[in-house]
């Protein structure tokens, strides 16, 4: 099956929720960063986050090489051209890690910088944004969608492998039955029990290939100290098949509150 990639794909803009932080925080995790809980002592718009470099393509360069201070400081400077005023810091760690202090200097620049980071997402981000924003609005907490990628140590030197793929990873057997029933709202899950689990690998490729096109590589996780079955791995997809199962758990969606209606009509 030929997967056609979306030109772009549609993303919430996080500029359209309440609180800036929160929208800054929604941001940067489409774009694969790992973010700092936030300690009472923190001012209030700023966020510490480990970035993924290669998913801010607005930069213009790659951050990766550079010192801390040349990556913050051209980092803050592509932010400017694109209207967002912001105090930046980077640090390395001893494990190699780089830490980003990010303190927009007003609300409205928080907004703006939320705006900047998803409207300029690199494919594999946005597609992983598409489908982590309608498995939300589904009431899905589980799977924890993310891109690949990695910050690796070469020749002495750190580098990014850029992210290419969407990975959904391992979900809980009760989350794996609510997917399905998101993935086809006809769907009607049958017992939980250890003797049906066996079975869902097999209800995937039923449901999900069948009302999406999309084919789950999905495999039994078992807990390595009993034994018995812990959940459910679901592999991970090409971009343009992360946004074809979005879709279709939006679709389903409308689908389901359109019936809901009628039947209290």
């Amino acid at each position: 099956m030929t997967t056609v990639m979306p030109t772009p794909p549609v993303v919430a803009c996080p500029a359209e929720q309440q609180d800036p932080s929160q929208a800054v925080i929604a941001a940067l995790v489409a774009a694969g960063a790992t973010v700092e809980p936030r300690v009472p002592e923190t001012p209030a718009l700023e966020v510490m986050a480990y970035l993924k470099y290669t998913a801010l393509p607005f930069a213009g360069v790659d951050l990766v090489p550079l010192r801390p201070e040349q990556a913050g400081e051209i980092l803050r400077q592509a932010l400017m051209r694109h209207g967002v005023h912001a105090h930046i810091i980077v640090s390395d760690e001893q494990d190699g890690a780089r830490r980003t202090a990010i303190r927009p200097v007003s609300v409205e620049d928080a907004f703006r910088l939320a705006d900047v980071i998803v409207k300029h997402l690199p494919p594999v981000y946005a597609a992983a944004h598409r489908l982590r924003s309608a498995l939300g609005a589904a009431g899905l907490e589980q799977p924890c969608v993310s891109a690949n990628g990695a910050r690796v140590l070469r020749g002495g030197q750190w580098t990014e492998l850029p992210a290419s793929r969407v990975v959904l990873g391992r979900v809980r057997t009760e989350a794996a039955w609510r997917l399905l029933a998101a993935l086809d709202p006809y769907f009607e899950p049958v017992s939980e029990g250890d003797t049906q689990v066996g079975r869902l690998p097999a209800m995937f490729l039923q449901v999900a290939d069948f009302a999406t096109g999309v084919r789950l590589k999905v495999t039994i996780v078992q807990c390595e100290r009993c034994g018995r079955t812990a959940g459910l791995d679901l592999g991970d997809l090409e971009p343009g098949e992360a946004v074809r199962l979005a879709e279709v758990v939006e679709a389903a969606r409308v689908s389901g509150s359109a019936t809901t209606e009628t039947a209290e009509g």
